[in-house]
C-alpha cells in the first residue's frame, strides 16, 4: 500500500532540480536545493537511480542526471519509484483477502477504491516534470490538465 511520503515529495522536487540543471549535479549540490540533508537526498537518489529516473556518475565531476525529457517524466512514475505500485487501499493488493467479503467482484467498496484509484493515477500521470518547471504554467493551468481528464 502506499501514501505519498515526504519521501516521494523529495524526489518530485529532486526530479525538477535535475531537469532544470540539465547536466550531472552533485548529491550535496542537490541536497542543498532541495532543503534537506545530503543523507536523506542519497537514499532517494539510490532509489531514482535503481528505477532507471537519474544515472549517477562517479569520480571528481561525478554526481546525477536526469535520464528522461523533463516533459516524458511524470509525478506517478517518481512516487511508484520510491513506494511502489500505487494503491490506496490494501483491498487492491491481490494478495489482500478482505473479511468483509471475500469475493471482491462483488464488493461496492473494492469498486469504489479501484475506481478512485484510476483516476488519482491518471492524474499523477498527467502532471510531468516539465510542467512543474515551466514558468508559463500557472497553478490554475496545471489544475486545468487534471480537472479535463475526463
Amino acid at each position: 500500500m502506499i501514501r505519498i511520503t515526504q519521501e516521494s515529495d523529495y524526489a518530485v522536487r529532486i526530479c525538477c532540480i535535475l531537469a532544470q540543471r540539465q547536466k550531472t549535479v552533485g548529491a550535496s549540490e542537490i541536497a542543498k536545493d532541495a532543503c534537506i540533508t545530503q543523507k536523506f537526498a542519497l537514499k532517494i537518489l539510490r532509489k531514482l537511480s535503481g528505477c532507471g529516473i537519474v544515472s549517477s556518475f562517479k569520480g571528481a565531476f561525478g554526481g546525477y542526471r536526469l535520464n528522461k525529457n523533463a516533459d516524458d517524466l511524470n509525478v506517478l512514475e517518481i512516487i511508484e519509484a520510491i513506494e511502489g505500485p500505487l494503491k490506496i487501499s490494501k483491498c487492491l493488493d491481490g494478495d489482500h483477502e478482505c473479511t468483509k467479503n471475500p469475493v471482491k467482484d462483488n464488493c461496492k467498496m473494492h469498486h469504489a477504491f479501484l475506481c478512485i484509484n484510476d483516476i488519482l493515477t491518471e492524474n499523477l500521470k498527467m502532471i510531468t516534470v516539465g510542467k512543474l518547471n515551466d514558468r508559463n504554467i500557472s497553478v490554475d493551468d496545471l489544475t486545468g490538465y487534471i480537472k479535463n481528464t475526463e
